[in-house]
């Protein structure tokens, strides 16, 4: 039998890749994206955001519960020796995912005479066409990145990533120096960037990933039972979860409104999306999620009640200084890093970044119910994403793009109230006071400094949004420091023993 890879000198490796090449990744895919809201003409990027909204809908209205089960499942038999089982896994969710993918992309084509002019969309068929290679290239890729992670190979999932995004950007570069950048050339680049995102990472699966070790061959009848009963619990689950994605509000303010009104929408949710990669649990998600569901609820309860604490104060540790820094600055932001496209929609940011929060501790108490199997529950809590649907119909004609914000946000905050409840003896949150508290305090303090700071600086927009961000920082650096406990502490220095051990004590984290 093969060594499990969940040793802690690999998870320090899978970490330490992540951290070190996420950087040059989420840089690059933020100036990509930069480049792309300059650019691009508001209904163009409008059209552009909708076609981004289509991709959860393929992936998740005949999932089959692919994704959720190799989450699962892989990392389970790799730490049992059964690579041969973990590689089959992947194999068989590979091939049913481009079915899938197919099959609903036909579907949208036979009748896009009908759907295109309901989402004021009917003339961009031939970029649609060139959209679907783009979508089953991103599903596939998604696949080998869930592959690669539980091996642990950060270093090639997270490497090619960086990649990709690199490519992207040099793309959008290119094409707006070279010619006018707009949406069919946009995707001709996204779809450029796929192919080599994908080649490097089957390359990197095939030549890296152990997939011979292991007795078994094949599923038994029983292992396929359980795996058919949870895919098909988490294949409902990933079509609730539909419902809860703030991008199906594209669709509805397409619809109700205009293509403009949906490239504001996008804009404030992506802008926003893309800050919270950077809070550590999106960084390490690939390394936290296939070390925890390896766990044994039951044996090592303890341990759950201390990583859960960890994951849910890493999961805020950026939440509130973005919304303390786009309350003051919204306007700035716009007019000065996207020359001012949808300025009349800055508020969103803030508003948007207020509802963050819900996302942010769903990382935790969705873990938790992974690991505890309770699938029903998460199941269950998909209930709140129709009812959020049928507040945006009401509320977007009323409120606009503010009503669209509120009706997804509230439903996810209810969503995740409801799933805690199930897994709340487990799902433990023991410092919450400690932490709220003393967040509170520094950003309050943050606040009230920065209103000196911006009403001293208003005619200034450039100036005043550096010397903001330098103003910003000790607050970060403070805020790290006030809410790390001592336990906390221990456990990420028992993970990093390393050279990096300085650089976390510095920051307060070790």
């Amino acid at each position: 039998m093969t060594q499990s890879p969940y040793t802690r000198r690999s998870a320090r490796a899978a970490t330490f890749h992540t951290l070190l090449l996420r950087i040059p990744a989420q840089i690059a895919s933020l100036l990509g994206y930069v480049v792309l809201v300059r650019v691009l003409p508001e209904s163009a990027f409008g059209v552009y955001s909708l076609f981004y909204a289509i991709v959860p809908v393929v992936g998740t209205l005949l999932s089959l519960g692919m994704e959720d089960t190799l989450r699962r499942y892989q990392p389970e038999y790799l730490r049992k020796g059964e690579n041969r089982l973990a590689h089959l896994l992947v194999q068989r969710m590979g091939w049913l995912r481009l079915l899938t993918t197919l099959l609903l992309s036909v579907v949208a084509l036979v009748f896009w005479e009908r759907i295109g002019p309901l989402f004021k969309v009917a003339e961009y068929k031939e970029q649609f066409m060139l959209f679907v290679a783009l979508m089953l290239t991103h599903f596939q890729c998604q696949l080998l990145v869930m592959a690669l992670s539980g091996h642990l190979l950060q270093k090639y999932s997270v490497g090619w990533t960086a990649a990709f995004s690199l490519v992207k950007l040099a793309g959008y570069s290119v094409a707006a120096l070279a010619w006018q950048l707009d949406l069919q050339s946009a995707i001709v680049v996204d779809l450029v960037a796929y192919c080599v995102f994908y080649a490097g990472l089957k390359y990197a699966y095939l030549r890296k990933a152990d997939r011979q070790h292991g007795a078994t061959r094949r599923f038994s009848a029983e292992e396929r039972k359980r795996l058919i009963r949870y895919a098909t619990y988490y294949s409902f689950n990933d079509a609730g979860a539909l419902t809860l994605d703030a991008r199906k509000d594209n669709f509805l303010l397409a619809a109700f409104l205009d293509t403009v009104a949906v490239g504001a929408y996008a804009f404030a949710i992506r802008f926003n999306d893309m800050i919270g990669r950077l809070s550590l649990t999106t960084q390490l998600e690939s390394v936290i999620q296939p070390l925890f569901v390896s766990l044994d609820y039951r044996r090592d309860g303890e341990r759950v009640h201390r990583y859960v604490s960890l994951i849910f104060n890493l999961s805020l540790l950026s939440r509130f200084p973005v919304i303390a820094f786009t309350a003051i600055y919204h306007r700035q932001i716009v007019e000065v890093v996207f020359a001012g496209r949808f300025l009349e929609y800055s508020y969103l940011l803030p508003l948007v970044a207020w509802f963050t929060i819900a996302t942010a501790i769903s990382t935790p108490i969705t873990l938790v119910a992974q690991l505890e199997e309770k699938a029903q529950f998460i199941l269950a809590s998909k209930i709140f994403g129709v009812l959020g649907i049928g507040a945006s119909v009401f509320l977007i004609p009323k409120a606009g793009v503010v009503g669209a914000v509120i009706a997804s946000g509230t439903a996810i905050v209810l969503k995740n109230l409801f799933l805690w409840w199930f897994v709340r003896d487990a799902a433990r949150w023991t410092d919450a006071t400690r932490f709220l508290s003393r967040s509170a305090l520094v950003w309050t303090a943050f606040a009230g400094l920065a209103l000196l700071h911006r009403a001293w600086l208003a005619d200034h927009p450039v100036t005043m949004l550096l010397t903001a961000l330098a103003l910003w920082a000790p607050f970060l650096l403070l805020q790290v420091r006030a809410v790390a406990t001592q336990e906390h502490r221990a456990i990420i220095g028992g993970m990093f023993s390393g050279p990096e051990r300085r650089a976390l004590q510095w920051l307060g984290l070790s």
